[in-house]
């Protein structure tokens, strides 16, 4: 049997970033992650037996037509597409035209809006054969199982499938506990050529991801909801170092990025990871994402002995009034002392920030850029806030009559959704542009950036970041 994984196509202005993105969006410039987790996805089949094809419609530039021809000629049993919300009109497409053109082939839709809209999806849509609900890794290798022994699929935990004319939806599938049981990435297959970020320094980069499940409760985030789960569950130490050999030496990586929700939130485990890596002797510059409050600066310095660079922080907002509002849990004192804490200890550092949560205004809007002034990052994203079905934000906007929309596709990013009395939603797409030029465009910012420039590899990222920033501007100045 067959199996094709796939990042479907995404037409349009722009680059669909979906793959291993918790914000799925439209962006100007052709900076997409690494599809980690549908690499973890082809990795489970392969070690399952089956033969295992991937193919990704956005990294290719595919039309629909393009992809469906190809996945005819690949001839899979079954093909597996990744979805999200601002692209599911597209990928509901996309599933027709592959039964178009290879009707007995079973089509398969896994993430975070088919998980929240399995019933009303296959319903409406005969083209979809099944939803793989939630972490999908497992319950896509128990339906690969199941069609190819044409078995009974209502033993396969996790799914929801289209029998007799109606919908059959099976109890939830367990969060995987045993993370060490999952092989390595498919890299093999799912290559990492092409896939790149602009804050990347490194000539030949890589995704890890060493644990899932984040414990906060932010109002307006999508996969604890969604994928996978508030527990906090995490591969071991000697798993992760024995990773980064493997990309190291077998592979020619020099960075990776870990796109944990959180890498350090064990203390122990982030301690035993960079003694592992130093007393191993990896040579290797990473990347990670973190909050304020799960760093000190023992753990900091250690990360920066085993070749921790950048650390990308969700600082959301400048406002008390805000981080309550979004149920962050941080304060803007704890931000302060642990930016300051990595720019001593030669960390470089990203702030996240996040305007249009319902209770914004332009006092808040004010505060938050005054206070990414203050902080002074090494850089920096601002975003409107979406408000995706499955969250906390979702239900809010819904409840409240503040989310307005005409299609899926909407949901972007592009442009701001929420509209409420205190602000417009052409004032929060404003706010982000004066944000960014704001920060961006101060001498101070300028030549510090310039001052910090050690080696070819600063410049080149560098050169990327600034035009990846203006290329932002004007792209949502169009929106």
């Amino acid at each position: 049997m067959r199996v094709l994984v796939t990042n479907p196509p995404w037409p349009g202005p722009g680059y669909g970033a979906r793959s291993d993105v918790r914000w799925p969006h439209k962006r100007s410039d052709k900076y997409l992650e690494y599809p980690i987790y549908l690499a973890y996805a082809v990795a489970v089949l392969e070690e399952a037996g089956f033969e295992v094809g991937f193919l990704d419609g956005v990294m290719e530039e595919m039309s629909i037509a393009e992809f469906a021809e190809a996945v005819a000629k690949e001839a899979p049993d079954l093909v597996v597409m990744e979805c999200s919300t601002p692209s599911i009109e597209y990928d509901l497409e996309t599933a027709k035209a592959i039964k178009d053109r290879r009707g007995h082939t079973f089509v398969a839709l896994v993430g975070s809006h088919p998980t929240f809209f399995h019933q009303e999806i296959l319903e409406a849509n005969p083209a979809v054969d099944a939803i793989c609900r939630g972490e999908f890794e497992l319950t896509v290798k128990e339906l690969a199982q199941t069609l190819a022994l044409d078995g009974d699929l209502s033993k396969v935990l996790g799914l929801s499938y289209r029998q007799d004319g109606g919908v059959q939806i099976n109890p939830e599938r367990p969060l995987l506990e045993e993370l060490d049981s999952l092989p390595f990435p498919a890299w093999h297959i799912v290559r990492c050529e092409g896939y790149h970020s602009a804050v990347y320094s490194g000539h030949r980069t890589m995704t890890m991801v060493s644990s899932r499940g984040c414990p906060a409760h932010c109002t307006y985030c999508l996969w604890p909801e969604t994928l996978y789960g508030h527990r906090f569950r995490a591969r071991s130490a000697a798993n992760v170092v024995e990773e980064i050999e493997r990309l190291v030496q077998d592979y020619g990586v020099d960075e990776i990025y870990f796109d944990d929700d959180c890498l350090t939130l064990d203390k122990g485990r982030m301690l035993e990871i960079c003694h592992l890596i130093q007393e191993r002797g990896v040579q290797v510059n990473w990347i990670c994402q973190s909050r304020v409050d799960t760093v000190d600066e023992e753990m900091l310095a250690a990360m920066k002995k085993a070749g921790c660079h950048y650390i990308y922080f969700g600082v959301e907002s400048g406002s008390p009034k805000m981080l309550k509002l979004m149920r962050k849990g941080i304060s803007l004192s704890r931000t302060k002392e642990t930016f300051a804490i990595c720019r001593r200890l030669g960390i470089k550092a990203q702030a996240f920030f996040l305007f249009g949560i319902p209770g914004e205004d332009q006092e808040t809007i004010r505060q938050t850029i005054e206070f990414a002034k203050e902080l002074d990052p090494d850089s920096v994203q601002f975003a409107v806030a979406i408000p995706h079905p499955g969250t906390q934000l979702y239900e809010e906007c819904q409840r409240n009559g503040w989310l307005v929309y005409d299609s899926w596709a909407d949901f972007a990013s592009k442009n701001s959704l929420i509209e409420t009395e205190e602000l417009s939603r052409e004032e929060v797409e404003r706010a982000r542009v004066r944000a960014y030029r704001g920060f961006y465009f101060r001498p101070g910012f300028i030549l510090r950036s310039a001052l910090r420039i050690r080696s070819l590899k600063d410049v080149r990222r560098l050169l990327r970041g600034a035009k990846s920033v203006v290329d932002r501007i004007y792209f949502f100045q169009g929106a």
